[in-house]
């Protein structure tokens, strides 16, 4: 993919970003046919053990370890540069390969921190965390998945003690109690 086709694609997610979707209503348009809708259920964090990660944090968690991975590896291609100097013997094209190999894994540190440094900045200077891209806070995606053209998806509430049908929701909107 060309830098033309990639700034495309962001103009237009961001463009995407912009378009405010209308909330669901609350109004239940569900009917009164408790067999024939499926059952509401819903997972508790205190049953699983632990928080089940968003998109977006996953996608923060990703954009991190890209970092990470990336300084880890110009600061491992330097050890490499170094080992290949003190092992090279005085021959003296092993030890321009040395500084070659030393001088691109610095230049490729200057690299990561400078965009880390733009990101930071562009997050909390520019944009004031309004926008995050998933370094210094988490990445912001705007509402893709919910529901905001008056759909419904509709489900019965079922009684803990007896596992039959009480009433039926709209679960964009409501939850059982």
């Amino acid at each position: 993919m060309n830098i033309k086709s990639l700034s495309i694609h962001l103009l237009m997610f961001g463009l995407v970003a912009l378009v405010t979707v209308p909330g669901v209503s609350a109004a239940n348009n569900c009917g009164t046919d408790l067999g024939s809708l499926p059952a509401c259920t819903s997972i508790s964090v205190d049953q699983l053990g632990f928080k089940i990660p968003s998109l977006g944090d996953i996608l923060t968690f990703t954009i991190r370890g890209f970092f990470v991975i990336a300084g880890l590896a110009a600061l491992f291609y330097m050890l490499m540069g170094a080992f290949a100097w003190v092992t090279s013997g005085g021959d003296k094209d092993a030890v321009s390969a040395a500084q070659q190999k030393i001088q691109a894994a610095v230049l490729g540190l200057i690299i990561v921190v400078a965009v880390l440094a733009i990101i930071w900045t562009l997050e909390q200077v520019i944009f004031k965390r309004r926008i995050c891209l998933g370094l210094s806070c988490p990445v912001t995606l705007p509402g893709l998945i919910e529901a905001g053209d008056g759909t419904e998806f509709c489900c019965a509430c079922l009684d803990p003690v007896t596992g039959s049908p009480t009433k039926a929701i709209n679960a964009y909107a409501e939850q059982c109690e």
